[in-house]
């Protein structure tokens, strides 16, 4: 993300020695610089998800809005860029009550596992989310390219995951993050599917108030 900033801070450097000051700025020079600024400001937005220890208080987070942010912060990891991962947007699934570092943090470890087992056999990702009223389960799955010409040459010669040691490698991770333990991951037919399990908004709530010491 630091390089991808860069670039476009060198990019706003590059336009302005373009303007003339014995000139008035062109529509083409003002909409180019619009652009840069458009493109800073999401780069600026993506970054605010994580500097946080993760030691704060849960609130209300909207998955609709949160899931692509997070996609788009994991397309920063170069190495997967290649592998597709979209967003299936449900409107009718509740606020969920967490962490937003360590959901962030969680979904991303997640989304890179899923990357992780697609590559090599040419795959893509999906995120998707829906629950009841105490309980949204977030899904990150892999499924076959549409396109099987993408798929690398030797997609037939890998070996199967074990389910059991993705799993172990992705607590792992997790653990060092701090990030939700309610989380499961399995492999069937060679696709990978991880769920993280994390209370409503009400339901978090509630909690709240159960586990809040009573007063005299």
């Amino acid at each position: 993300m630091a390089h991808a900033l860069s670039n476009r801070v060198a990019a706003l450097g590059g336009i302005n020695s373009l303007a003339d000051p014995g000139q008035i700025w062109t529509e083409r020079l003002s909409k180019a610089l619009q652009d840069e600024a458009g493109r800073l400001e999401q780069i600026l937005r993506l970054m605010r998800l994580l500097p946080d220890d993760g030691r704060g208080d849960g609130g209300a987070i909207e998955l609709q809005s949160m899931v692509p942010d997070v996609i788009a912060l994991h397309a920063y990891q170069s190495a997967l860029l290649q592998v597709e991962c979209t967003a299936v947007y449900d409107r009718e699934t509740m606020p969920v009550f967490a962490n937003r570092p360590l959901l962030v943090r969680t979904i991303l470890l997640a989304i890179d596992a899923a990357k992780r087992h697609a590559h090599p056999r040419g795959g893509r990702v999906s995120v998707s989310y829906g629950g009841d009223a105490d309980r949204v389960v977030i899904r990150v799955a892999t499924e076959s390219s549409p396109s099987p010409a993408k798929a690398p040459a030797n997609a037939a010669d890998v070996a199967p995951a074990n389910a059991a040691v993705a799993e172990a490698s992705l607590r792992a991770a997790l653990s060092s993050v701090g990030g939700p333990t309610d989380i499961a991951l399995a492999i069937e037919d060679d696709q990978m599917r991880i769920e993280i399990a994390v209370p409503t908004l009400a339901a978090g709530r509630r909690a709240q108030l159960t586990a809040r010491p009573a007063t005299a």
